[in-house]
């Protein structure tokens, strides 16, 4: 074989070797920015599953004192209910008790009139006493009966409207408690969103449509977060 057979490869060229360096600066850029997005996309998949499990947990809690508040609603509004019609009951014999006391006092039925007044109950009993000091009898502008003073206060009435301002807080905080629990579930779709768009997004080869998308997965995350920020957290 003779040496002028044998081709020795040129030397390149300075603008050729500058094209080359320039080829490999431009992979490695490319390959550490693909490095940096793989990172942030990591680190955003990461914090989402996190927030979409406790947003999910706390639906759930918040559903459960969501239905502990309408039954305590229930319970007081029977409890209400009830002692509203202990209260009607005892306003029944009080006014039986009365009337016969005003039978006897006007039959001059000393004896009676003593035995029904000492065994008045002791709202009643201070009502008729603040009356007779009006003199009912002989003077027209006094009230029409004990049942007319202020005196006259009954203990059921007074727990009857206590427990039914205690149902309708129970209720409305049931009712809260409700808005919170839907609120967490738009949060949880929301991460599940945010976890979506992170994930298509590393199988995608264009750089300008995967930065897209991840700089749209950064958003969605950060004003879900928030509004996360915001949320209550249960502590029953």
């Amino acid at each position: 074989m003779n040496t002028a057979d044998l081709q020795v490869p040129s030397a390149p060229t300075p603008e050729e070797s500058a094209a080359l360096l320039q080829r490999i600066l431009q992979a490695v850029e490319k390959e550490q920015r693909r490095r940096w997005a793989e990172i942030t996309v990591a680190v955003i998949l990461s914090l989402a599953t996190m927030l979409t499990a406790w947003c999910a947990y706390q639906a759930t809690r918040w559903s459960g004192v969501q239905t502990f508040r309408l039954a305590a609603a229930h319970n007081a509004g029977r409890a209400s209910s009830t002692a509203y019609v202990e209260a009607v009951q005892m306003r029944a014999y009080d006014a039986t008790m009365v009337i016969s006391w005003m039978q006897a006092k006007h039959d001059g039925n000393q004896r009676q009139e003593k035995f029904l007044f000492d065994r008045f109950r002791p709202e009643i009993k201070k009502a008729v006493e603040a009356w007779l000091k009006t003199d009912p009898f002989n003077n027209p502008e006094a009230p029409l009966g004990p049942f007319k003073m202020v005196e006259y206060v009954q203990p059921e009435v007074e727990k009857a409207r206590h427990l039914e301002e205690l149902s309708g807080q129970e209720f409305a905080a049931a009712r809260e408690a409700n808005v919170t629990s839907d609120t967490y579930v738009l949060l949880t779709f929301l991460f599940a969103a945010v976890l979506f768009l992170c994930g298509i997004a590393g199988a995608i080869d264009s750089r300008r449509l995967r930065t897209a998308i991840v700089t749209i997965a950064i958003a969605f995350f950060l004003v879900t977060m928030m509004f996360l920020a915001t949320m209550p957290i249960c502590r029953e």
